[in-house]
């Protein structure tokens, strides 16, 4: 009791290890683990053996609590990627936070002779009283990019950005759709449009995120580019530089196709509940109860805050068991953040309605679930052995701060909700954690085996590809409506357009797809065959794709 929960870490080094040969210094870096897990991380300091680093940020619940413990790593940063270990150790959190100004050796169990490699040293621990963030803006800008449109052209970038739903490093073969950017004509130094990313979007801030930039084509054969992995926690904490990698042009005379970094202006803006205006969410019912004799119910979605007062209603959708209702805003303002909400589900009929079955949840309690949050809907009347009459499902969430520009972000920016798509993802991840020169933090690898062209995806993936300097509605958007759609932006429906088609076969004859919101498109779990990846850093020079030595590459 009484332990704080996030801390800014003042830390220094004193005599580090000479890792740069032997007339040179080291530019040392700190990764800060919990159970194997990043947690935090520093800046470069260029070559210095008594670094004085800047504020490490370490939130005590995200490592289980301040009676677990820490491994905090040094190393020297090397720009091919083969980053020399320099020591570790290891201390629960609260004896660190208490012990300020003690010295910890740097240990390195794999050199013959174990001595001290340096001492670690905690000089303040500030506690960061910041409430968590719920979303974040993040402003990608590209660099040196692969040209994709002949020897004279350049490239028309985008880039899409997908979740796997599991911790850094672990593996899927699933991708979750999470965002996309704009598409920008002939440019290989992109900078889009900032993005808003929720948490519950990623599926929290530690699940691994898939960054694909491709060229766009108007014919629908999108050509990627590369692909990079991070997570949202080090988008926001780190902002890393990132090597964008073509898994097909891996050799020894290939470096990248590119570097994607955070860009600094505008400056990464946390979205926290007392400046949270409205919430955007997307449900979908499955096997609801039937309620009509000769057909399907035609089910409509009601919220109600006590017993009278409805907040939305959903238009019905006639004869479906299984419906996706169009997405809509909950104003704060109405709803509260804490105050428990009805959600009623209805049999649409020309005279009396049929109550079909009902769940109760916050805005709170959707806000923070990091997967999608399923409800049973109850109905006390229902004959048999159980009440149960279905299930209620969030498609899409995400929370947008007050204020007159954010109805717009919505559509412009095109945030999609974690909508499941069956496409081939790579599964074992390589994530070193280069900085970048200067302030840039650790960064985590470069992705490979997803590399692949653009005609793989499911069209019902590409049903939205963003048009020029514009973004398309998301996956899981409901159709604008006219006095919604932004100026200078032709109508686009929600349904699957021809943009690209799938020219690869699920592994297998059964599947149990899950339907793109309003699309009608049915997707399956894709099983792919593991391969190897490559590691990527970043600097002012070119870097090769190499991999980190072996203690290094538990991420």
């Amino acid at each position: 009791p009484g332990e704080a929960m996030k801390y800014q870490l003042h830390c220094s080094a004193v005599k580090l290890a000479r890792k740069d040969g032997l007339f040179g210094k080291s530019d040392p870096f700190v990764i800060i683990k919990s159970y194997g897990k990043p947690v935090g991380f520093s800046n470069v300091v260029m070559k210095n053996l008594n670094p004085f680093w800047d504020p490490i940020e370490l939130d005590v619940d995200a490592c289980g609590g301040p009676h677990e413990s820490i491994t905090i790593e040094v190393f020297d940063f090397d720009s091919d990627a083969k980053h020399d270990f320099i020591g570790s150790f290891t201390v629960p959190i609260q004896e660190f936070i208490r012990n300020l100004n003690k010295k910890y050796p740097l240990m390195n169990s794999s050199l013959k002779k174990q001595k001290p490699q340096g001492h670690f040293v905690l000089t303040r621990a500030d506690v960061d009283n910041r409430p968590n963030a719920l979303a974040y803006s993040v402003h990608f800008v590209g660099k040196s990019l692969a040209r994709k449109d002949g020897l004279l052209g350049k490239s028309d970038p985008f880039l899409m950005i997908y979740t796997n739903g599991n911790i850094q490093g672990q593996s899927s073969d699933k991708l979750i759709f999470v965002a996309k950017t704009e598409w920008i004509k002939d440019s290989l130094n992109p900078v889009w449009d900032p993005l808003t990313l929720s948490v519950h979007s990623c599926g929290g801030l530690d699940m691994e995120l898939l960054i694909r930039a491709y060229d766009y084509d108007s014919d629908g054969g999108h050509d990627l580019i590369g692909a990079c992995t991070t997570t949202l926690r080090q988008l926001v904490t780190s902002k890393p530089t990132l090597l964008l990698i073509d898994q097909k042009k891996v050799g020894k005379l290939y470096n990248n196709s590119g570097t994607l970094s955070v860009g600094t202006a505008p400056p990464t803006q946390p979205l926290y509940d007392d400046n949270i205006g409205r919430i955007n969410i997307q449900f979908r019912a499955k096997k609801l109860d039937n309620k009509d004799t000769f057909s399907k119910s035609d089910p409509y979605l009601k919220i109600m805050k006590g017993d009278s007062f409805t907040l939305h209603t959903t238009p019905h959708i006639k004869n479906d068991l299984n419906p996706v209702w169009p997405a809509f805003d909950l104003l704060v303002s109405e709803c509260g953040l804490t105050e428990v909400l009805t959600f009623e589900v209805w049999d649409h009929d020309s005279g009396s309605d049929d109550f079909i079955g009902s769940c109760a949840m916050s805005l709170r309690h959707l806000l923070f679930w990091e997967k999608n949050p399923a409800w049973r809907l109850k109905n006390p009347k229902r004959r048999g052995l159980t009440q149960n009459s279905g299930m209620l499902e969030v498609v899409s969430l995400n929370p947008y701060a007050s204020g007159p520009s954010a109805v717009a972000s919505y559509h412009q920016k095109a945030m999609a909700g974690p909508a499941m798509a069956g496409v081939p993802y790579a599964s074992q991840y390589g994530t070193s954690h280069p900085p970048a020169y200067g302030t840039a933090q650790p960064q985590p690898g470069a992705y490979g085996t997803a590399a692949r062209n653009a005609n793989e995806f499911p069209s019902h993936i590409n049903a939205n590809i963003p048009q020029q300097g514009t973004a398309a509605p998301a996956i899981n958007a409901s159709p604008l409506m006219p006095q919604q759609q932004p100026h200078n932006v032709p109508y686009q429906s929600q349904y699957t357009t021809n943009a690209m088609t799938s020219q690869y076969s699920p592994q297998g004859s059964s599947r149990e797809g899950m339907q793109a919101a309003g699309a009608g498109t049915q997707v399956g779990d894709i099983s792919l065959q593991k391969q190897p990846e490559p590691y990527g850093i970043s600097l002012n020079k070119k870097p090769e794709a190499s991999s980190l030595p072996s203690y290094a590459t538990n991420y």
